[in-house]
């Protein structure tokens, strides 16, 4: 019972001989009677009369009256009188009806008196405290929220479920079902007809009633009003109740008579214009074939591209109700939400099509979806078999597909196909990727990424699905082109728009787009943002494409961490995906990170031919820099690692060849001398610092910090080793600080790689300290932890000799003892 009919009983409790005026409104079953029945035992508990109708009252009788919805004018116009008698106690309880004027008249006047008690569905928490002292104990989460959905909260269904708890959910909702079609079959027919037409959608008013029910509208809005004050159809109730007074409805009304009744609604809202996308699935799911159905439901779809999960549950329906033909909406819509494998069965029956624009979607969903699963090759085909299209998004996809393998002639015939259609936004921005594309192969990087960039320069909306998104082409532009800041913005913003609660569903993009942030993240030096690019259940949830990268991206962060059995893990787990997957350019960063990894593991042989491979590609597309710097860079990085002078040497010599036509290249080129010479002893400090930061200026702050901090350690003067290691931290603390999304961090990449020293069993050490006491339980030298702090090995020295005096240890063992213990009490769980 609702709060305010508790103080409603208690009022009169108090003082049952005064004079009260109360009314009480609700819906069938929400405890109407249950607060007369309470108010009439104070009364006559009182010594007092109680009369269940107006009359003759006599001395100091009550009127209680229930159910005065049910009473005639007459009736209702002596009640009204009666409540205007300052002696006379008025109780009355009522369906709230708004369109019934008598009626209106009484509760006017009753609501003058006293405010109204007004009872509805109970809320959860009024649901949960009900089960619990039904149940002698509060029920779980999942208990409240099943009664709440099998009862809308009604109390007369509540108490039925309530009774069925022990035979577990099914009962609980069978027994909600029962006693709901016990109360439903005693209402008239032309009730049931309106409520069976208002619980399809509480939109529906007396209008669409009288167009589906041929009613006078006078007619209409009477029933709708008793429709509405019932409140078995009130829009508060939960979606999952509104169906089930529905189902009850349509059981007691017939299967032919739902029939007709529908057919009848779908006829007015189409001849009105009115029908919506939420109607028309209630109607299809309910196993209704029409034609015009169909139709509505195939239109409706195909104006719903920007929520992909929609439409796709739209042309699903269509089908459901009597679509025949495939259709490449529907194929677009199951790709976005990520169903690629359904949607590559569309795509493939749509091949066939006798329609050249069916095929050509077909072409492009088909070729989207094997570029996402790692299959680039197959699309390349696809678009070979298609041949020249006028359709510029098309087009667009055949540019991606045919960059991706290395095909330039391709990719140049599908930048020059002439576009049928209008010059619309779509048109410009599909256009805008074809020639972009084109100009990465020899144009300056900036001429290029400017007309890349022109794809994303408004936002025309996720159409249909494309190999790759502009978004993503720019990013993976600006990454191989050393231009940071553009590929934090773009990236950045796109993930952002993807997180829109409209975009929550189109599932094809995100996690690409994720990833992508992920890795200028890795660049920068940004470990921990960059880990939480990775769904929190790895791998399985990601095609072949973003597994690819997920693998590659925890193995570069594994390396960065210097933890080699995380590394060893996620490699194996990226060969295994690279081994499953075609060539491709645009998966050179991935690629030249699991190279350097296989270099440290002295595994290089079982990548060299994927190397080999996308070296081929490049070839083929005349060795473009922007797209071939990366991976030469990363072969340096490899033959550094393999301690192989010969094999570091092609790649310097490419990079020094491009330095006279890139910035980034002269970047790369000097960074690879001056790494070489200091490994080699011999450590310049100007030099380095000039090719520190020049990597930094270019996105690698990560490796420009490794390198001074390779610089401090290979340097015999202490001098020069303070000056590297201080350019170190300052180039470490010029990066800008990384937006990591909110929610929990997913689980680091390793068991390895311990989790931080926790303040509560490590107050009394400074930040420094625990930086090291961490490093230091990794059974790092302190070389290694001067390097990875930019600090020298003589001060980890003394910070060490700082925690075993501030924890009062007396030996080293004991002090780890202590810091492991720490590790692993409670405490620090939490705090990890």
């Amino acid at each position: 019972m609702l709060p305010a009919a508790r103080d409603a009983i208690a009022a009169v409790d108090a003082d049952p001989r005064a004079a009260t005026k109360l009314l009480v409104t609700g819906g069938i079953g929400t405890g109407k009677s249950t607060v007369l029945t309470a108010v009439r035992t104070a009364l006559r508990s009182a010594g007092r009369q109680v009369l269940a109708r107006p009359g003759a009252t006599g001395g100091d009788a009550a009127v209680v009256v229930d159910d005065a919805d049910l009473l005639d004018a007459a009736s209702l116009g002596r009640l009204t009188e009666l409540v205007a008698d300052p002696a006379a106690t008025v109780v009355v309880a009522t369906q709230p009806l708004a369109h019934h004027l008598p009626l209106r008249t009484l509760m006017t006047e009753l609501e003058r008196e006293h405010p109204p008690v007004t009872l509805g569905p109970l809320p959860p928490n009024d649901v949960a405290e009900a089960a619990a002292a039904r149940l002698g104990g509060p029920p779980g989460s999942d208990l409240t929220r099943l009664l709440v959905a099998a009862t809308g909260g009604l109390p007369f269904l509540l108490t039925a479920a309530l009774d069925a708890v022990d035979g577990g959910a099914p009962a609980v909702r069978q027994a909600a079902a029962v006693k709901l079609a016990e109360r439903l079959a005693r209402l008239d027919d032309g009730l049931l007809d309106t409520l069976l037409v208002v619980s399809l959608g509480t939109g529906l008013g007396p209008d669409d009633v009288a167009a589906a029910l041929r009613l006078a509208p006078d007619a209409a809005l009477a029933t709708v009003d008793r429709a509405r004050a019932c409140a078995l159809v009130d829009p508060v109730h939960p979606p999952v109740f509104l169906r089930s007074v529905h189902d009850g409805i349509a059981q007691i009304v017939g299967a032919a008579r739902h029939h007709d009744i529908e057919v009848a609604l779908l006829g007015s809202q189409l001849e009105l214009g009115t029908l919506t996308a939420d109607l028309a699935l209630r109607i299809a799911e309910h196993g209704l074939r029409d034609d015009r159905l169909a139709a509505a439901l195939t239109e409706l779809a195909a104006r719903s591209h920007d929520r992909p999960a929609h439409a796709a549950r739209l042309y699903r329906a269509a089908a459901g109700a009597g679509a025949t033909a495939s259709n490449a909406g529907l194929a677009d819509a199951l790709a976005l939400t990520g169903d690629c494998a359904t949607a590559g069965r569309v795509a493939d029956e749509l091949l066939t099509s006798p329609e050249p624009a069916e095929r050509a979607a077909a072409v492009r969903i088909a070729a989207s979806i094997a570029a996402h699963d790692g299959a680039t090759a197959q699309g390349a085909d696809l678009f070979r078999w298609l041949g020249p299209t006028s359709d510029a998004t098309v087009s667009a996809a055949a540019s991606i597909v045919a960059l991706g393998v290395g095909d330039a002639a391709a990719l140049r015939a599908a930048a020059d196909a002439e576009s049928a259609g209008p010059p619309t936004s779509a048109a410009r921005s599909a256009r805008s990727i074809a020639e972009g594309l084109v100009m990465t192969l020899a144009d300056p990087y900036h001429a290029a990424v400017a007309r890349l960039g022109q794809a994303i320069s408004v936002d025309t909306g996720q159409r249909g699905v494309l190999p790759d998104t502009p978004a993503a082409l720019v990013t993976l532009a600006a990454l191989h082109g050393g231009d940071p800041v553009r590929a934090r913005s773009v990236i950045g913003r796109a993930v952002h728009a993807d997180a829109r609660p409209d975009r929550a569903d189109a599932i094809f993009v995100t996690h690409r787009h994720r990833l992508l942030q992920g890795w200028a993240h890795l660049q920068d030096g940004q470990l921990a943002a960059a880990a939480t690019a990775v769904p929190a259940d790895g791998y399985s949830a990601l095609h072949r494409r973003d597994a690819l990268w997920a693998a590659a991206l925890h193995t570069g962060i594994a390396r960065r961490n210097g933890d080699s059995g995380a590394m060893q893990k996620h490699w194996h787990a990226a060969m295994d995906v690279l081994a499953e997957s075609s060539a491709e350019v645009f998966a050179v960063l991935p690629l030249g990170e699991l190279w350097i990894a296989a270099a440290r593991m002295r595994q290089v042989d079982q990548v060299r031919h994927a190397v080999d491979e996308v070296f081929g590609l490049l070839a083929t597309l005349g060795d473009p820099l922007l797209w071939s710097l990366p991976l030469h860079w990363a072969g340096v990085h490899a033959g550094i690692l393999a301690n192989a002078p010969d094999a570091v040497a092609p790649h310097g010599q490419a990079l020094t060849s491009a330095a006279a036509h890139s910035p980034f290249a002269k970047a790369l080129a000097t960074a690879g001398r001056t790494w070489l010479r200091v490994l080699a002893g011999q450590v310049d400090a100007a030099e380095v610092a000039v090719a520190a930061r020049g990597l930094a200026g270019f996105g690698h702050t990560w490796d420009a910090t490794r390198l001074a901090g390779q610089a401090a350690l290979q340097t015999s003067q202490p001098r020069v080793s303070q000056a590297m290691l201080q350019l170190a931290r300052d180039l470490k603390q010029a990066t800008a600080p990384a937006d990591v999304p909110a929610g929990p961090e997913p689980a680091p990449p390793t068991a390895a790689a311990r989790g931080p020293v926790p303040r509560q069993a490590s107050a009394q050490l400074s930040d420094r300290e625990r930086e090291v006491a961490e490093l230091l339980l990794q059974g790092m030298p302190y070389r290694e932890i001067g390097a990875a702090l930019f600090i020298s090995a003589k001060t980890v020295e003394h910070h060490v000799a700082r925690i075993r005096r501030r924890l009062g240890a007396e030996s080293r063992s004991e002090m780890l003892s202590m810091l492991r213990a720490a590790m692993d009490s409670p405490d620090s769980t939490a705090t990890r």
